[in-house]
């Protein structure tokens, strides 16, 4: 998340079509909310936060990119459910 909240800013500047749809909840969120503020972003840019299990496939249905922001998981079931969905 400490990347995206920088790139954010400067993916939306560059293209304006794209919008950000975020599903997870952390101590990272403020900092996305921050920005979202400063960057005038709020319209492009959604914090779902904590997305039920039965909900997680609907929300990966809705993109078109999938980005995972783990850095610590090696094997990361988000990105087979990604996949599937």
């Amino acid at each position: 998340i400490h990347l995206l909240v920088g790139v954010i800013p400067l993916a939306c500047a560059r293209f304006p079509q794209v919008d950000f749809l975020i599903a997870g909840d952390g101590p990272m969120r403020a900092n996305l909310e921050e920005m979202t503020a400063a960057h005038g972003l709020r319209a492009r840019v959604t914090l779902l936060g904590t997305v039920p299990h039965a909900g997680v496939c609907g929300v990966l249905q809705r993109a078109h990119i999938f980005l995972n922001c783990s850095l610590t998981e090696s094997f990361c079931i988000a990105i087979l459910e990604a996949a599937c969905s």
